[in-house]
């Protein structure tokens, strides 16, 4: 099964906002087994949104559609999807009550052009907004290509999950309930070079190949999202049996250079456990790494604070602080001093930066950081 993702709006083909509904969207179908082929963005214009449908149906099973559902002049999705599922829109009480009952609640005004929000092609499904006023929809056609299902969401991403929560994930559960799942597995490695972790990969995967053809029943794939080089072996769950002896040798060879695998990531791990205190950060090397990587995961984190500067501290300064971590540069930048708390265990380590370069300086405070977290994770 798979699914292609059209984000429409002038605020994304400009650059204005990022598109972070496909990811969230393509990141939530992984685990039903269905393939994302294509992210689509189009602007506010009605033959490139009714050009991008044409496209979606010849590659895709699924087609999500965010965004062009509200009550201005330049939000005519659902006219759109009306035209190209040759569907008449057609008006829904209960949703003009959804809007008045929401607006008034809070205040404001109900304008007549609010009634836009309310059409819906013929026979579709209402999926109610509980995080604002225009309702998703979603049906199924046939197009040339066989049977779609549409499903048509409103753009501001916190609306996308409410609706997703409530709604689209039973709908798939059900939807999926034939389909033959992809398993991906991954390893966080670093320490080395994306070419030097594929040399192992790549001998390991060679030699796996005489006992069975690979190239039929898994792809390999690499990332760098520094500091680390990600690998990827993804197959059908029915080939489980035949992969899992390259899985358990991948392990091996992989072993002292993993961080973490199968996509868990630390500073979410990090965060998740230290959330009940109230926890310091002192960071004199990272140059703010360490709080680029930490802050996602510390918004509703109300306990805890910075300090960033290169002021000199005093050398028995942490001896009485608890529930901390702090970065002290050492010898010229090239290795950082860790020393952290938590509930009263401390601990320290040096940390040697593998870039010797002053070419590597931002990549350095980065390793940094991400030692410090990787280091502190171990004591939790």
């Amino acid at each position: 099964m798979k699914a292609s993702i059209l984000a429409v709006g002038t605020e994304i083909t400009t650059g204005q906002i990022l598109n972070k509904n496909a990811s969230a969207i393509s990141h939530n179908l992984n685990q039903y087994g269905v393939s994302v082929v294509a992210h689509l963005a189009v602007p506010d214009d009605r033959k490139l949104i009714h050009d991008a449908l044409l496209f979606s149906e010849l590659q895709s099973d699924i087609i999500f559609v965010t965004g062009g559902l509200g009550p201005t002049s330049d939000d005519f999705t659902r006219e759109l999807i009306s035209e190209w599922s040759q569907l008449p829109l057609e008006f829904h009480e209960p949703s003009w009550l959804h809007v008045q009952q929401r607006l008034t609640s809070r205040g404001f005004s109900v304008r007549e052009m609010q009634r836009q929000q309310c059409y819906f092609p013929q026979s579709a499904n209402i999926l109610m907004n509980s995080q604002g006023t225009a309702n998703a929809f979603y049906f199924k056609t046939r197009r040339a290509g066989g049977d779609k299902t549409i499903f048509v969401l409103p753009g501001p991403p916190r609306e996308i999950d409410s609706i997703w929560k409530d709604h689209i994930a039973a709908l798939l559960s059900s939807m999926t309930a034939g389909v033959m799942k992809q398993i991906t597995k991954s390893w966080d490695t670093i320490g080395l070079g994306e070419s030097d972790v594929a040399a192992i990969v790549e001998a390991e995967l060679k030699n796996f190949s005489s006992k069975i053809e690979l190239a039929d029943v898994l792809t390999v794939g690499y990332r760098v999202h520094l500091p680390y080089v990600e690998v990827k072996i993804s197959f059908n769950e029915n080939n489980t049996v035949q992969i899992n002896p390259l899985l358990d040798t991948l392990d091996t060879s992989l072993s002292k250079i993993t961080v973490t695998k199968d996509f868990i990531d630390l500073a979410a791990e990090v965060i998740t456990k230290i959330k009940s205190v109230d926890f310091a950060f002192y960071d004199f090397v990272s140059q703010g790494f360490l709080q680029q990587r930490l802050q996602p995961f510390l918004k509703n984190q109300k306990d805890f604070s910075w300090k960033q500067s290169a002021e000199s501290l005093p050398a028995d300064f942490f001896a009485n602080e608890t529930n901390f971590i702090s970065l002290l540069p050492l010898e010229a930048d090239q290795k950082c001093l860790v020393i952290y708390d938590y509930l009263g265990q401390k601990r320290q380590h040096i940390i040697e930066s593998p870039y010797k370069s002053n070419l590597m300086a931002d990549r350095t405070r980065q390793y940094f950081a991400e030692m410090a977290i990787i280091h502190f994770s171990k004591l939790l």
